[in-house]
């Protein structure tokens, strides 16, 4: 099964928000929620300069993509293509955005509806599941013109790939380019394409920079770039994720 959307189209429900523990904006991609049961979750969030999202967890596994800003998750500094990953019921933040904001991608195989507060919901930590975050970023950065110079498809691993079947890539193609998915080292729990700059062509639809897609395990197509090139990250998560929670 394939979701796919683009921020652009995505923006027209933009929404404010105003909470004691968070203030900014979200702009739904995937609902998240469909007539039977949960399904893929994918949606942007705008934290407001200099505002403190608490240390928190939540009860589905999560990748997040900070594309925009810069803050700290913890002491990690973060800054823009810095991903960062957590399992269910795994602590993290305190999410600090600096003077000009902080964005991020939140992306989940399953849907969750919201995010348990440390240290007052301690108690509703399972402590019968393994927990684990990781941080990544790409090792060299690049601009959006330079892909069009590219001679040959590149490949950066963000996350080595594990028997859990978590594992995150960094690929950067010419332009109309056709390249093979990466191969991970199990079977993961179905994966997300971020496109960062260029377009992917995703069943013969362009998607601009900021498209966010869904591909269930089942589904593993070649990826391929759009005319202007692109730089894309493949984020597999482990095949638990798309175990419910019990």
């Amino acid at each position: 099964m394939v979701y796919k959307e683009r921020l652009d189209t995505a923006r027209a429900g933009t929404r404010s928000v105003q909470k004691p523990h968070f203030v900014g904006r979200v702009t739904d991609l995937f609902e998240g929620k469909a007539a039977t049961g949960p399904r893929p979750q994918s949606f942007l969030v705008e934290q407001s300069p200099n505002w403190t999202l608490p240390t928190h967890f939540h009860v589905e596994q999560q990748f997040q993509v900070f594309i925009a800003g810069s803050g700290f998750l913890g002491r990690t500094p973060i800054e823009p293509m810095t991903v960062h990953f957590a399992t269910r019921h795994t602590g993290y933040g305190p999410l600090v955005s600096g003077a000009e904001g902080i964005s991020y991608f939140t992306l989940r195989a399953l849907s969750d509806t919201g995010a348990w507060l440390l240290p007052e919901s301690r108690e509703k930590i399972r402590t019968d599941i393994k927990k684990q975050q990781v941080h990544a970023e790409p090792q060299t950065h690049i601009e959006p013109h330079a892909l069009l110079g590219l001679t040959e498809p590149g490949q950066q691993v963000l996350i080595a790939p594990a028997q859990s079947g978590l594992a995150a890539w960094l690929l950067r193609l010419p332009p109309n380019t056709r390249v093979p998915a990466p191969a991970g080292q199990a079977q993961g729990g179905g994966r997300f394409y971020v496109v960062a700059k260029g377009s992917a062509r995703v069943e013969q639809e362009l998607m601009p920079a900021w498209s966010t897609v869904y591909l269930s395990p089942d589904e593993m197509p070649d990826i391929e770039s759009g005319p202007d090139g692109l730089e894309i990250m493949v984020l597999q998560f482990p095949l638990a994720a798309l175990e419910p929670e019990v």
